[in-house]
């Protein structure tokens, strides 16, 4: 895994090298906007129209994408227009995401010499590789403004796109103005009305562009992937009469250190303290006994959108034993967890995460 990883950022940082040369250099840094992606489709859902008022501002757009969206399930459930499910290989699916990607960015003025596509794997980005690309940018380009997604998305590349970026930011040798867009927030618990918003001065653009991710023509590789994958998503979007989006994020990475969580579920209910991204420390009472349980859970690595999993371990002081949990988190506030207390009992639970502060 790890060779195959480490060829990969050879590839894609040789790739950028390569589309720099030739595209990005020339360019003047007073009217130079980079948009980092970490996935096809991102753009649109969470930034469309900005684009569009960049492009018609007469700015020099570029847009480099970290992936090419392949670690989507949603290649092997394609609904064709005949009733059909279609599956595509992952080399097959990752060309008519990015075939997607492109057709959207037509729509919004962006031209197919503008934009490089790298080949990172879905869910496992080097943030180091990823300053890199941003830094060399931003040294070549003082002045420039540099846009990506927002840390508060519920993807571990988002977070990482967002965080690399934060980091090339703060340091002494870089002068340039960033922002962070928000693409998950319609399945979040953050409350819109207290974010940053940006009304949508374009809406008839920004939905033709959505439109592109729902074309069902496979003899020109398209395959209708991002409406068939997140619908709902597109749909919350092309209604939506704002873009939400931070200039800046340094006070939110730093609270996203931190978190509390309230959890109700169908077998205990009990507070969670999230210390980073993956480690949080649980203290609950089992609702059927009353029982304190004390236990530790670990978030794995996913590629995957809205889901997460988590192992956990503890202490049950009812039965007096340790336990093992295994936890599916959708979205951020739904879970789904199988726990086992050693030589006792095995349980299914379902609830809900609350978010404190």
């Amino acid at each position: 895994m790890q060779s195959k990883v480490s060829s990969c950022s050879v590839f894609s940082l040789t790739m950028f090298v390569l589309w720099f040369a030739l595209y990005a250099y020339p360019a003047a840094a007073a009217n130079t906007v980079f948009w980092y992606l970490p996935h096809p489709d991102d753009e649109t859902l969470g930034m469309a129209d900005s684009i569009y008022q960049s492009f018609l501002a007469g700015n020099d757009n570029y847009f480099i994408y970290f992936t090419k969206g392949t670690g989507s399930l949603a290649r092997f459930l394609l609904n064709g227009p005949d009733g059909q499910i279609y599956q595509l290989s992952e080399a097959e699916f990752g060309q008519a995401r990015v075939e997607e990607a492109l057709a959207a960015l037509a729509m919004l003025g962006i031209k197919r010499e503008q934009v490089i596509f790298l080949d990172y794997q879905d869910g496992n980005i080097p943030q180091k590789d990823v300053e890199a690309i941003m830094r060399a940018l931003a040294k070549l380009h003082p002045g420039s403004s540099h846009r990506t997604v927002h840390i508060q998305d519920l993807h571990p590349d988002h977070q990482t796109l967002a965080r690399a970026l934060a980091n090339v930011a703060r340091e002494n040798e870089v002068e340039i103005s960033t922002e962070y867009y928000h693409v998950y927030v319609y399945r979040s618990q953050l409350p819109t009305e207290q974010l940053n918003r940006r009304p949508v001065l374009y809406p008839e653009i920004k939905n033709q562009a959505l439109a592109e991710f729902g074309r069902w023509e496979p003899d020109q590789n398209r395959y209708a992937i991002g409406m068939s994958s997140t619908p709902d998503l597109f749909n919350a979007v092309r209604s939506s009469p704002y873009e939400y989006v931070d200039h800046e994020i340094g006070e939110i990475l730093e609270k996203s250190v931190i978190a509390s969580h309230l959890v109700v579920s169908t077998l205990d209910a009990g507070y969670q303290l999230s210390l980073g991204q993956r480690l949080s420390v649980i203290c609950s009472v089992e609702l059927k006994s009353s029982a304190l349980q004390l236990g530790v859970h670990y978030r794995l690595k996913s590629n995957l959108p809205m889901l997460n999993l988590a192992l956990g371990a503890g202490y049950h002081f009812g039965h007096k034993q340790p336990y093992g949990m295994l936890t599916a988190e959708i979205t951020d506030y739904l879970i789904l967890a199988a726990k086992h207390i050693y030589k006792t009992d095995t349980n299914l639970a379902l609830g809900v995460r609350v978010q404190l502060f």
